[in-house]
């Protein structure tokens, strides 16, 4: 069995290296019913709330962060009909929405990562700079989240 080496392209190394990520802030689900994925995952699974927010940001949602150890897991779920992230819901169902990057410094990372790209930089969940970024490899969406150093 041969390994598929983990990045042999120097020019993605530079970029990823001056993008400052620091690693996986969370990994988002966006739900229906979101009491249900909160029994599911405080119940059944035993994880913890660590805080239960809701955002005008894309339309509107709830946002839930989850305690799963290593990283957070966030629920979304819209609060009205109309938004990327009710439409996404309407064309794809319940799952897997995004994975979210923690980087330094969102706009540097934008530069590193997106140069050029027209993106929009906002105020998402836990008060963080956040922002997508533009394409969709294997159908993932990126978010990065400007994460302050402790």
């Amino acid at each position: 069995m041969s390994r598929t080496p983990v990045n042999d392209d120097p020019a993605a190394r530079d970029a990823t290296a001056s993008a400052g990520i620091s690693g996986v802030d969370h990994v988002a689900l966006v739900v229906r019913d979101v009491e249900a994925a909160l029994a599911h995952f405080t119940g059944a699974l035993g994880l913890t709330v660590l805080r239960d927010e809701v955002t005008t940001a894309s339309g509107g949602a709830r946002l839930v962060f989850l305690d799963a150890g290593n990283v957070a897991l966030q629920l979304v779920s819209p609060t009205g009909p109309d938004g990327p992230m009710a439409a996404h819901l309407a064309a794809h169902g319940d799952g897997l929405h995004h994975v979210c990057l923690a980087v330094d410094d969102i706009d540097a990372a934008l530069a590193a990562l997106a140069p050029g790209a027209d993106v929009v930089v906002a105020v998402g969940g836990r008060g963080r700079r956040t922002a997508f970024l533009p394409g969709r490899p294997g159908g993932l969406i990126t978010e990065l989240a400007e994460v302050p150093s402790e």
